[in-house]
């Protein structure tokens, strides 16, 4: 199982079979880093050149403010090297490459800035009617934080910075 940058807690090493091998690949190790059996530094968000779709559905680029510390790698590089070592190389050695071929299986990524229409109301009324009774919950969904309380900690990131937590103590001085 490949986590990358999951670091929710969504997995537990109980729900896994005891034979599975957890591979992480992310950058401020979490919840995910911990249940794995092989951590792979990642690049953090500021650390690489990435294609982002924002909320609104248009497709963003970043691009990196700092190179990555020590061995960690952009996470398209350790994909690419891993699908090396696994003797199914992937076709692409640069970024440019693999943006090229993202076009061609999500033509939206290409159209950086523009709006694209979502169809998430055609895509959830075909699992509605789908025949798997496991494709749709009746259980409602419990939000992981129901107060407003210290909501800039809710990522890897935040959460590992010594700055942060320093301005978290800080502020609860005050209240």
């Amino acid at each position: 199982l490949f986590l990358m940058g999951a670091d929710t807690g969504k997995v537990s090493r109980e729900q896994l079979s005891p034979d599975c091998t957890v591979v992480y690949i992310g950058s401020h190790g979490d919840s995910g880093a911990s249940i794995a059996d092989v951590v792979i530094p990642g690049a953090a968000f500021t650390e690489k050149s990435v294609t982002y779709v924002n909320t609104e559905g248009r497709a963003q680029r970043t691009t990196k403010a700092a190179n990555p510390p020590g061995v960690a790698r952009e996470d398209w590089k350790i994909i690419r090297a891993l699908s090396e070592i696994a003797n199914c190389k992937l076709p692409f050695d640069d970024v440019y490459a693999l943006r090229s071929l993202m076009g061609t299986v999500a033509p939206h990524l290409l159209k950086v800035g523009d709006l694209e229409g979502a169809n998430f109301f055609s895509e959830a009324a075909k699992l509605a009617q789908a025949e798997d009774s496991h494709s749709v919950s009746d259980q409602s969904l419990e939000a992981p934080i129901n107060k407003l309380k210290d909501f800039y900690m809710t990522d890897s990131i935040s959460r590992a910075s010594q700055t942060m937590a320093n301005c978290v103590k800080a502020c609860d001085e005050l209240v």
